[in-house]
């Protein structure tokens, strides 16, 4: 977002067609799938009796969602169910290709990840990346270089993953976003190393002023944005929103001080989308912005769910 423009209406933000969903953060909602239990469906060790009925059961419940299911759990990434089932295919064909080249029996794990990382359109050769190294990868992909936050991709991600358990279990969550006033003169009078710099601090007022909870993002440039699962009290939102906007005056490069403007966007049933949601919170940084910056703003989203 411009902080320097004012515009009559704002142009509203998509999330990536083909964004993935991070699942590491509900392995054990009832949705969810072990690693182990996908391990033994691939062909790693022999399934027991009742791994095969879980098998069956979330088959039969999921339908095409099961293969999505499958990624979710060893990739960390969620693929939407009419491609899924043909990637399965692939990867288990690239699975038993590098286990008769390696002589050795290859974990789906490490299998999906090679897979994904240096197969284009034709196999050329294997890299075998270790299973120790899975979890750390995964993790590095999902943040930002410079603040260490949740980047944008995984943002939507994360913002996926509560808004479906808002319409299914009726969780409540909620979002602020927040955009640091006049930045641009930051970087104008003091260079772009002063402006990292404050990026980078106010990622740790972030941190520091939200619940262990919370789910604090870059969203891109001076913006970000933090996801607040099961809340939909207007009074809890606001009193962290105030908490960070206070800390953050705290913040400054030489004579020049450091002011942001949040806006909070509450999920009703109302909200159709995760999208529609941003767009909320949206519009309520920009009236924020409008009535003098440095102040937080509601959107119209009824507070009560």
């Amino acid at each position: 977002m411009s902080t320097s423009k004012d515009k009559d209406e704002r142009s509203p933000r998509k999330p990536n067609d083909e964004c993935n969903i991070d699942r590491l953060r509900r392995t054990t909602t009832p949705e969810g799938m072990s690693v182990e239990l996908v391990s033994a469906f691939a062909g790693d060790r022999s399934m027991t009796e009742e791994e095969k009925r879980e098998i069956n059961e979330q088959q039969t419940v999921r339908g095409l969602l099961f293969y999505s299911d499958l990624f979710y759990a060893i990739s960390h990434h969620y693929f939407a169910p009419e491609i899924a089932e043909t990637l399965w295919g692939k990867v288990l064909k690239h699975k038993h290709l590098l286990s008769e080249i390696l002589k050795r029996n290859i974990r789906i794990t490490v299998a999906t990840l090679d897979f994904f990382s240096n197969i284009n359109k034709d196999f050329i050769s294997p890299t075998v990346i270790s299973e120790e190294n899975l979890v750390e990868i995964a993790k590095n992909a999902m943040r930002d270089r410079m603040t260490g936050l949740y980047n944008h991709t995984s943002f939507y991600e994360l913002l996926e993953l509560e808004f479906r358990s808002h319409r299914r279990y009726g969780a409540g969550v909620s979002i602020i976003l927040l955009d640091i006033d006049d930045f641009k003169a930051v970087n104008d009078r003091y260079g772009h190393q002063a402006g990292d710099q404050i990026l980078i601090d106010l990622a740790k007022v972030l941190k520091q002023q939200v619940r262990d909870s919370d789910i604090c993002c870059r969203f891109g440039g001076e913006e970000f944005v933090v996801v607040l699962p099961f809340t939909s009290s207007a009074v809890e939102v606001g009193t962290i929103a105030e908490r960070i906007r206070v800390k953050a005056m705290e913040l400054g490069v030489g004579d020049l001080p450091i002011t942001i403007s949040l806006g909070v966007a509450i999920c009703d049933h109302s909200v159709s989308s995760p999208h529609e949601l941003i767009e909320h919170a949206d519009r309520a940084l920009y009236r924020a912005k409008r009535a003098g910056k440095n102040r937080v703003a509601f959107s119209t989203v009824p507070t009560v769910l």
